[in-house]
């Protein structure tokens, strides 16, 4: 049993610090990307997808990184990802010939950006990081949750835009506007479409979720991804002036990571449809003590 637990522990310590650090000799390599039309991006790196050029993908990145950012491509679809933890020695450039390109789902704190839109329809989501789209269109459809999507530099007819938390949309549609917009959120229309229709709603960042809660401090702890998963988490917290605070993060089996958080404080597990489930929610007990996750 003894020797069980000494290789438990060694399993969990590689894993930990199993970071591949990059090597510092950048490159520029080019990979088969023929049939791409939706694109989902969990990798740090900035994008440029351009639907004007000829289907292709180019990386520069450090040489020893190549093998363990996952980009095969599967019934039309690449999942831009981590195989393994890396950390670049700068950021990883990444230039995409999309002509097909019909979605793009985008879950990093990184950049994206989308020029040359010359088709009937474009689907992006973005719940983080900052979205920017260039071209023309006849619809255009935005989900944002915390991200930043400028989109007035892209004509379409018509706009459908689902903003569920306190994300910022900034849309040019010129037949026709559709949007269902969190009280926290903001959107913005630079041109007056023929019709609109506009609805706002509450959310569950709002900061009435923490009415209930008595005079919230900061606090210093940290948190520990204590499963052998890595996994997408989302915070939720409240504020001492009234207002919250939320985005999402990943962390890697077995990691931990320092936060300055307020008491109140929620933390969610985000499964691969969106969906989210309460793992702990931070007390003042937790000050300067490690919060273990699961």
């Amino acid at each position: 049993m003894k020797n069980i637990i000494i290789l438990l522990i060694c399993i969990i310590s590689f894993t930990v610090q199993a970071q591949i650090k990059g090597n510092k000799q950048i490159e520029t390599r080019t990979f088969n990307f023929d049939g791409v039309t939706d694109i989902k991006i969990d990798l740090y790196a900035k994008i440029t997808i351009d639907l004007s050029a000829k289907a292709g993908l180019s990386i520069t990145t450090d040489s020893n990184l190549f093998d363990y950012i996952d980009k095969d491509i599967n019934n039309g679809k690449i999942h831009f990802n981590q195989i393994k933890w890396i950390q670049p020695s700068q950021d990883i450039i990444i230039t995409i010939g999309a002509p097909r390109l019909k979605k793009v789902f985008h879950d990093t704190h990184d950049i994206t950006r989308i020029i040359n839109v010359n088709n009937e329809a474009l689907n992006v989501t973005a719940p983080i990081g900052e979205i920017s789209i260039e071209g023309k269109t006849k619809e255009l459809r935005l989900g944002s949750e915390q991200s930043k999507i400028d989109a007035i530099k892209i004509v379409a007819e018509k706009v459908f835009v689902n903003l569920w938390s306190r994300g910022t949309v900034k849309v040019f549609p010129t037949k026709y506007l559709w949007a269902k917009v969190s009280e926290n959120g903001n959107l913005e229309y630079v041109n007056e479409p023929d019709s609109k229709t506009i609805k706002s709603y509450k959310n569950h960042t709002a900061p009435s979720d923490f009415t209930n809660l008595e005079n919230p401090k900061f606090i210093n702890f940290k948190i520990k991804n204590n499963s052998m998963n890595k996994n997408q988490f989302f915070v939720v917290g409240p504020k001492p002036d009234g207002t919250s605070f939320s985005y999402g993060f990943p962390m890697m089996p077995q990691a931990t990571r320092k936060e300055y958080w307020t008491t109140g404080t929620k933390v969610y597990k985000v499964n691969k449809l969106g969906f989210r489930k309460l793992l702990v929610t931070i007390t003042g007990d937790d000050e300067n003590k490690t919060v273990k996750l699961f």
